[in-house]
């Protein structure tokens, strides 16, 4: 199970397949599917849902491939109509909610697909697949916004996103003529064999690649870590033809962006996948071996969406010597944990500046909310996004995920920043903000310590279902999506008086909350 944090990176439907459609209802597969799909989602959703419940939002799934398809529930009996007409009567396992044997719950899903199938030819033409998708896509349809299901191609996309692939490194464009490499990896081993954009693959182990797909070039090229392809490539920038053998790596996407400006390390963290923190602190004590050192860090999380949730702790823990990064709450045991820094701040505790926006969200949020409340870096920008669930992810017998959320993530001082999101010391995204210089906006936000203080103070104790106080206190510093680089001149010109940094690094200064049972 992986744990992930991130709000923009994935789509709820399955993609169409080329799959036959099932030829039997009794299929294995589909059978396991039920069982794990309505287990999880019972057991390990974050709200309890009754498993009833689930068998009802289950097969009306069904409906999404023919609208004729409508199950209704009574308290003996779930009920199946087919148009206005009611087509079979199942009776419901006695025992609220449990039924015996999990299976039992899968067993009527079964039974219910099977009569649905008998009046439909639209199901009975669709693939396993869609089919699957349906079911699984329906179990989850009234839970929160982050749950979804994804079929075998998207999850396994988005598994490379995750945690890489075993390839050369390069992202191609066929169909026409001979495929052109678009993009090569970063020290990747296409890159370190020479590859560029705009070369053509002319041959892959011996195969004339000519009219051939995109898709169908990526397949070829990956293949078992530490083995070897061989290519025949037209350079851009030369008629001949260059024979290659490269050898696979696991090539995991680049996350980290960095810069070195007046002595300031600017790094951009995208996401948060297997290598982010490790680059990030690679890039770190790089830093410091610069003639003149290291003088600050500006983290930049604007448009950070999150991504793994313990990429996002792996980060703050590189800026804290010790003590508090957050933690998660949940219904469910395996999903609570309180994460503490263990690996000493890799910056030596030069000044830190956050950049958060209104697209900063999840394990981005969580990686600012405990630089802030640690009082370890100031936040400039614009109020965040405010995504403080956590998702599961849970890999499926047809090789698709299925993810929902399990648990909420608060901040050192102890609140949740779920919906009400986080509050930059220096807001840049107003449009009054945006008509001074940057050292006069470090001189306003001074101004103002008091008052920031105080909305500090009332934003961490928020009642989670104050709506209205909620809208009050994100309507401060609206949340925006526009940055820009004057929020890293900002960050530049506090980072340079070491005064001002340290009044508003200490703005709202919290206790920690007792939770986390610091010595």
């Amino acid at each position: 199970m992986v744990l992930l944090v991130g709000a923009c990176l994935w789509q709820a439907a399955c993609a169409t397949s080329n799959q036959p459609a099932i030829k039997s209802v009794d299929d294995p597969q589909t059978r396991d599917l039920l069982n794990q799909t309505i287990e999880l989602v019972a057991t390990r959703y974050i709200d309890p849902i009754s498993r009833e419940q689930i068998l009802v939002n289950t097969l009306d799934g069904l409906s999404d491939l023919d609208n004729n398809i409508r199950v209704n529930i009574t308290p003996d009996d779930l009920v199946l109509n087919y148009g206005t007409q009611t087509v079979q009567t199942i009776e419901l396992p006695k025992t609220p909610d449990s039924g015996g044997s999990p299976m039992v719950w899968s067993e009527i899903t079964i039974k219910g697909l099977s009569t649905y199938r008998a009046y439909s030819p639209d199901l009975r033409s669709s693939s396993t697949l869609d089919i699957q998708s349906a079911l699984i896509s329906g179990a989850i349809r009234n839970l929160d916004r982050y749950s979804r299901y994804e079929g075998p191609k998207q999850a396994e996309t988005a598994r490379n996103r995750r945690d890489g692939y075993i390839g050369i490194g390069v992202r191609v464009i066929g169909g026409e003529g001979y495929p052109v490499v678009k993009l090569v990896h970063p020290d990747s081993p296409a890159d370190l064999a020479g590859l560029h954009p705009g070369d053509e693959i002319i041959s892959v182990n011996g195969d004339d690649m000519y009219g051939q797909t995109s898709q169908f070039t990526a397949d070829l090229l990956h293949g078992e870590e530490g083995s070897s392809v061989r290519m025949e490539v037209n350079t851009a920038s030369s008629p001949q033809i260059i024979p290659m053998e490269i050898v696979r790596e696991r090539v995991i996407d680049r996350t980290v962006f960095t810069e070195f400006r007046d002595n300031v390390l600017i790094a951009r963290l995208s996401s948060f996948n297997n290598a982010t923190a490790s680059a990030l602190g690679d890039s770190l004590l790089t830093a410091q071996l610069r003639p003149g050192g290291l003088k600050g860090v500006i983290l930049d999380l604007r448009g950070n969406r999150g991504g793994l949730l313990q990429q996002g702790v792996a980060v703050a823990d590189l800026f804290l010597e010790n003590g508090p990064i957050g933690n998660t709450f949940s219904r469910v045991m395996a999903a609570r944990h309180v994460f503490k820094a263990e690996t000493g701040d890799v910056s030596s505790g030069v000044p830190l500046v956050v950049l958060i926006d209104g697209r900063t969200a999840s394990s981005a949020e969580l990686v600012a909310a405990a630089l802030q409340d640690r009082n370890r870096a100031v936040l400039i920008g614009s109020t965040s996004f405010g995504k403080g669930s956590v998702q599961a992810i849970n890999d499926l017998p047809n090789k698709g995920t299925l993810t929902f959320t399990w648990s909420r993530m608060t901040a050192p001082s102890g609140y949740t920043f779920d919906r009400i999101g986080l509050f930059p010391a220096v807001c840049t995204g107003t449009p009054a903000t945006q008509k001074i210089n940057a050292s006069d906006q470090v001189t306003n936000a001074l101004a103002h310590h008091d008052q920031i203080t105080k909305i500090m103070t009332k934003w961490r104790s928020l009642d989670y279902q104050d709506e209205a106080t909620r809208r009050e206190l994100r309507d401060v510093c609206p949340a925006d999506t526009h940055g820009t680089g004057f929020d890293v001149e900002v960050a530049l010109e506090l980072i340079k008086n070491h005064p001002y940094y340290r009044t508003l690094v200490f703005a709202g200064q919290q206790e920690i909350a007792d939770i986390f049972n610091v010595e």
